[in-house]
């Protein structure tokens, strides 16, 4: 029974991860791109199919991404209290300006391990970006990822 219950919670937990990447500072299907001190993203079409792999890489990206954000807010949080942000907007330069500077640091921090993490999972911020709007308009493409995060 312990088996059984350890192996619903993960798998429930892998759903709650990719609903939860609605709310993450890529819904709006970007991704953070880090250039010195400036941070910058991309709008590019998006390509018309995502093979199996490309579709695995993003989802295992975005599970780790998912994890960073739930961390990171939870830091920020421990700074502000109450006040924190409830998403990390790495696409809208002026959304930290409102933290101080020890919280700043940490969400700047977070877009530049979420790029890395991308880079990390053999996909370009471009490709996560567009499987990302594919995901999120194509109800089979997030099918396949739910199922896919629910293998891993």
């Amino acid at each position: 029974m312990l088996v059984n219950n350890h192996s619903f919670l993960k798998t429930a937990s892998h759903i709650l991860i990719l609903f939860g990447l609605s709310s993450i500072s890529i819904v709006s299907g970007l991704t953070p791109e880090i250039k010195g001190q400036t941070i910058t993203f991309n709008h590019q079409a998006v390509a018309q199919s995502v093979s199996d792999a490309d579709l695995r890489k993003y989802a295992q990206a975005a599970m780790e991404i998912e994890t960073l954000r739930v961390s990171t807010l939870a830091n920020i949080q421990s700074i502000v209290g109450n006040s924190k942000p409830s998403q990390l907007n790495c696409h809208q330069e002026n959304s930290f300006n409102q933290l101080p500077n020890n919280a700043r640091s940490i969400a700047t921090n977070y877009c530049e391990q979420s790029e890395a993490i991308v880079r990390k999972h053999g996909l370009t911020n471009t490709q996560f970006n567009q499987i990302h709007q594919q995901v999120r308009q194509n109800a089979t493409l997030k099918q396949k990822v739910q199922s896919m995060i629910g293998q891993m």
